[in-house]
């Protein structure tokens, strides 16, 4: 008897319950295919689910059916998209009461943005849970850290982490690949970073710090970008003119 069941087939057509079971599902130590094969359970959906050596048995819509090893891995191998960044941000549509900002960052300023790096490059390096919650508040609309679920914990790296791919992609001439480095080290890196594009975006006069600060993120990575992109242009035509 064939089993045909549909799965998502990435990270957009997940609905909020199994967007929330997925980073459920990453927050524990599963192997990659410990992973796909719950999501598979929980998707399908699989009932009455009895493991033996050679595979499974199981019912899915009140029937009987028995799944080989090989069957599950041909069906797992569907999700494999769970292993990777989504390729466009996709975020929790709350976590308590909380609403998030656009899942690109839209609307939030370009000081929130800087403040938002700052806290996503200290995790990578210290991997303090607290940093995630700081994350939180800016990115769901919270004055205070928010307390996180390890579930949501992990949505709130996953959406940073797929967002600056996003912008990545956005604004090219802007973004580079950040170098690995200690944690003081990238603290001073960062606070650099942070005022040489302030500084671009003033052109020097500090008295228009505060309105670059309120500028709409992709505002500000626009004109940033643009003159990345000049600059870029100026040092081929210096290299061109001096050969």
């Amino acid at each position: 008897m064939n089993l045909n069941i549909i799965l998502p087939t990435c990270w957009q057509e997940l609905t909020p319950k199994q967007l929330r079971y997925a980073y459920y599902l990453l927050a524990q130590n599963y192997t990659a295919a410990e992973l796909k094969t719950y999501a598979l359970i929980r998707w399908a959906p699989l009932t009455d689910v009895q493991k033996t050596d050679d595979g499974i048995f199981c019912h899915y819509e009140g029937k009987p059916y028995f799944l080989t090893s090989l069957q599950i891995a041909e069906a797992i191998s569907q999700l494999s998209w769970l292993e990777r960044l989504p390729l466009v941000p996709v975020r929790l549509p709350l976590i308590g009461k909380l609403q998030p900002v656009e899942a690109d960052l839209s609307g939030i300023t370009f000081e929130a943005f800087l403040i938002l790096e700052n806290l996503y490059q200290g995790y990578l390096v210290t991997k303090d849970m607290a940093l995630l919650s700081e994350m939180a508040a800016y990115l769901y609309h919270s004055k205070e850290p928010v307390k996180l679920d390890p579930e949501e914990a992990v949505s709130i790296f996953y959406w940073y982490a797929s967002a600056k791919q996003l912008l990545a992609r956005r604004y090219k001439h802007f973004f580079v690949t950040a170098e690995e480095a200690s944690s003081e080290a990238m603290q001073e890196r960062l606070q650099q970073q942070m005022n040489n594009q302030i500084r671009a975006l003033t052109k020097g006069d500090i008295t228009k710090e505060a309105q670059v600060l309120r500028m709409d993120v992709h505002r500000a990575l626009v004109e940033l970008d643009a003159q990345a992109r000049e600059y870029e242009e100026m040092k081929r035509e210096t290299k061109t003119t001096s050969l």
